[in-house]
């Protein structure tokens, strides 16, 4: 039989509908062991009300005063972790446990009207859901946060949600704050994935700057969501290709071509972008009068695929209060690198003390926001994102900007891992990154050496690496003869070079998902997205020149996972330089250009698949994939 926690809760009056301002107090909940599922007259569970201090003392003619006590201790100490979570609004020191999390969550679902008991809706929305699993599954939370025109309200048939919900937000501020961002005055989760929460970002920027700004700066990075969200908001993008660090190998924000950008957003678009400058019509009278006003903001990013690297935030804020524009910081997966949220609160700082200084002025405030994904740094299902800045006042423009109440998943979700983590699971997971990404750099480094390849220096990334795959070419195909202007005319040195890619495929094959090969721009069909067309997609670049294979280490890794990757990865470079060796009769670049056969010191072991014939030395040059 299904089973549900049960818990008692201090009687309460019944939540008036009308009373917008009602938060129930949850200061006396005690946690029950389990007991059958019981159903009242509306096919709801309604939790007990029983176990109360004076009901518990009753209990001693039963099973004595030292259990009775015992039992109080124990509801003690849960109500004082409870009490402070709720009167401090931080995360616990110390997470809680997934019986007390569940507990709670049932609980509070009782204070919704969908749940009460003998309750009688006739709305038009009435939190009814047919299937009880469903119900089950949500916890009885089906009301969604948010009304119809505020998506931080308070909804009054829904106390129990739009307390998850307040508490939520307050609880993931306090988590920013504490991963390196404290100067952050407010946030709220949107149930939307980064893409679109990005979109709502850009719709709230541009209706605080004048109405003549339709251009977004976008500092380059190579994933599609980045750039449909500028098109899905309506505006302008003016991609600002990146440049090569000249001491290592990293692609770094170009300072110089966002600032010309700056002056006249209009006359760098036709120069750099002149189909898309014709699909927007921009003209000389345009060009004319183009200024800092016509530009919504810049938009930047912090983590992200190597050999790209996080912008230099610090330095384009000073050019955003420098011409009086917005900035936008896409941190999907940044919460999870101490780094990068000291860069933010460094920018927030600029943006903090420029706007105190000009409250007094008739200087329009800058504004700065950043989003992150819940799904990349909370580990739960994908679909919320937490909108942040450094203003209440900005913030709280954007979340009304949302149309209508929304789905409470996401903040449920959030809320449930926030409780679970505390202060303590939270710095754990960031200190086993940190390990688990210094453990694949030794590996890749490992495996650089022993094939003679070159792990790209990008030491400013924090959680990706890119291991260049260039000496797995033949010696013929050089880095200058894979230029844009200086193509292969060797059909079968073209099949060669793109047989790299195969790597990957044959590492997703043997279960290592996330891993990208990446050709050079020359080596890759141009992608458009709307009116642009991008050389070199997937590399960040137009000029790339180096193919090269993608690993990271994000939140959740364990070094388990990085050594079989490693092992995998090995072997199949082996596999890969016999294929090329025994097919194509030519060199390698490699060192080991004398390999004649494979070390199976492993066949024993389960890391690699023996039956699959992917990796089969007899069937390897035979394979679909590489010929």
């Amino acid at each position: 039989m299904f089973t549900e926690l049960r818990f008692a809760a201090k009687k309460k009056v019944v939540p008036i509908r009308n009373n917008f301002d009602y938060i129930p107090d949850l200061s006396t909940v005690v946690f029950l062991d389990t007991v059958p599922n019981s159903r009242c007259s509306n096919g709801t569970s309604e939790p007990f009300i029983l176990m109360e201090d004076d009901i518990l003392r009753l209990t001693k003619k039963y099973i004595g005063d030292s259990h009775v006590k015992r039992c109080q201790e124990r509801s003690i100490k849960r109500k004082k972790k409870l009490t402070a979570v709720l009167d401090q609004g931080r995360l616990p020191d110390v997470g809680f446990s997934e019986a007390d999390i569940e507990a709670l969550l049932l609980q509070i679902s009782s204070f919704d009207s969908n749940n009460w008991e003998n309750s009688v809706g006739v709305g038009e929305r009435e939190g009814r859901v047919l299937v009880n699993f469903i119900r089950r599954r949500h916890y009885g939370f089906t009301h969604g946060i948010g009304r119809s025109g505020d998506i931080a309200a308070i909804q009054p048939k829904a106390s129990g949600s739009s307390l998850i919900c307040r508490l939520t937000n307050q609880l993931l501020l306090d988590w920013l704050r504490k991963s390196g961002s404290p100067s952050t005055s407010a946030c709220f989760l949107v149930p939307m994935a980064t893409g679109m929460s990005l979109t709502l970002c850009l719709l709230a920027m541009k209706r605080r700057r004048p109405r003549r700004a339709n251009f977004v700066l976008w500092s380059r990075i190579d994933q599609k969501s980045c750039f449909k969200c500028m098109l899905a908001a309506g505006l302008i993008p003016i991609p600002i290709e990146l440049v090569t660090d000249t001491s290592n190998d990293q692609l770094c924000s170009n300072l110089d071509a966002l600032e010309i950008a700056l002056k006249n957003p209009a006359k760098y678009l036709l120069d750099h972008w002149p189909d898309a400058a014709q699909a927007y019509n921009v003209d000389d009278k345009l060009i004319e009068n183009s200024t800092s006003d016509d530009i919504v903001c810049i938009f930047t990013t912090t983590n992200c695929f190597a050999p790209r690297v996080p912008d230099k935030l610090h330095a384009i804020t000073k050019l955003c209060i420098k011409y009086g524009v917005s900035h936008l910081i896409n941190n999907a997966y940044g919460v999870q690198s101490p780094r990068c949220m000291r860069m933010i609160e460094s920018a927030g700082k600029l943006i903090i003390e420029h706007n105190l200084n000009t409250s007094n002025s008739s200087n329009q405030p800058i504004d700065l926001l950043y989003v992150q994904s819940t799904d990349k740094n909370l580990m739960v299902p994908v679909g919320g994102a937490v909108i942040a800045g450094f203003s209440t006042d900005l913030v709280d423009f954007v979340a009304k900007l949302y149309p209508g109440r929304a789905s409470g998943s996401p903040t449920l979700d959030a809320f449930a891992t926030l409780l679970y983590l505390g202060n303590k699971g939270w710095n754990d997971l960031i200190q086993r990154q940190s390990i688990c990404f210094k453990r694949l750099y030794d590996g890749l480094k490992q495996l650089s050496e022993k094939f003679n390849l070159k792990l790209l220096d990008t030491s400013s990334n924090p959680i990706s690496l890119a291991l260049s795959l260039e000496n797995l070419l033949p010696k013929t195909i050089t880095i200058q003869k894979i230029r844009k202007n200086n193509m292969i005319e060797d059909n079968q040195k073209r099949e060669i070079f793109h047989h790299l890619t195969q790597i990957g495929a044959n590492l997703f094959t043997q279960g290592c998902s996330g891993v990208r090969v990446v050709l050079p721009a020359s080596m890759q069909n141009s992608i458009k997205l709307d009116v642009y067309e991008f050389d070199g997609f997937n590399s960040h670049s137009s000029t790339s020149i180096i193919p090269y294979i993608n690993a990271a280490s994000s939140i959740g890794q364990n070094e388990y996972e990085i050594d079989i990757f490693i092992k995998k990865l090995d072997k199949i470079l082996q596999y890969f330089q016999y294929y090329i060796i025994n097919n194509y009769n030519i060199d390698l670049m490699s060192t080991i250009t004398t390999m004649t056969t494979i070390n199976d010191d492993d066949d024993n072991d389960n890391e690699i698949d023996q039956d699959n014939d992917v990796l089969s030395k007899e069937s390897f040059k035979l394979n679909s994939r590489f010929i």
